[in-house]
C-alpha cells in the first residue's frame, strides 16, 4: 500500500539497490510512523500547555496595565485640578499686587494734594500698614 507511492518519491542514486523498498517491512514502517505521531502529539500538547500559560499571563498583565492606567488617569485628573487651583491663586496674587500698586499710587497722590493745601487745611498723614 505505501510502497508504490514511496518508490516514486525517493530519489536514490543509480548505484543503490532499486529493490530496497520491497525489503521494508510494513509493520516496522507503521511502528515508526506511530512513534513519530506520538512524539508530535506530545510536542503539540507541550506547546499547547505553554501557549495557555502565556495567554493567561498576558491576561494578567493586561489587567495590571489597565489598573495602572486607571490610577494614572485618576492622578492626572487630580493634578489637573491642582493646576487649575494654582492658576487661580496666581491670578489672585497678580490682582492683589495690582491693587497694592494702585493703592500706593493713590496714597502718593493724596500726600501730594495734601501738601498743596495750606498748613492749617492739611489732613493728618495717611498711614497704611500691610502685614
Amino acid at each position: 500500500m505505501f510502497l508504490p507511492v514511496m518508490r516514486g518519491t525517493l530519489t536514490l542514486p543509480a548505484n543503490r539497490d532499486p529493490e530496497v523498498l520491497e525489503r521494508l517491512q510494513p509493520t516496522h514502517l507503521i511502528n515508526m510512523c506511530s512513534r513519530l505521531q506520538s512524539h508530535f502529539n506530545t510536542c503539540a500538547l507541550h506547546v499547547s500547555s505553554e501557549q495557555q500559560q502565556i495567554t493567561n499571563r498576558i491576561k494578567e498583565v493586561d489587567q495590571e496595565v489597565s489598573s495602572a492606567l486607571a490610577q494614572l488617569v485618576q492622578k492626572q485628573k487630580l493634578y489637573t485640578s491642582y493646576a487649575e487651583t494654582f492658576s487661580k491663586v496666581r491670578q489672585i496674587s497678580q490682582q492683589l499686587t495690582r491693587c497694592n500698586d494702585i493703592l500706593n499710587q493713590n496714597i502718593e497722590s493724596m500726600e501730594y494734594l495734601n501738601n498743596l493745601l495750606s498748613v492749617d487745611d492739611r489732613l493728618e498723614p495717611f498711614v497704611w500698614k500691610t502685614d
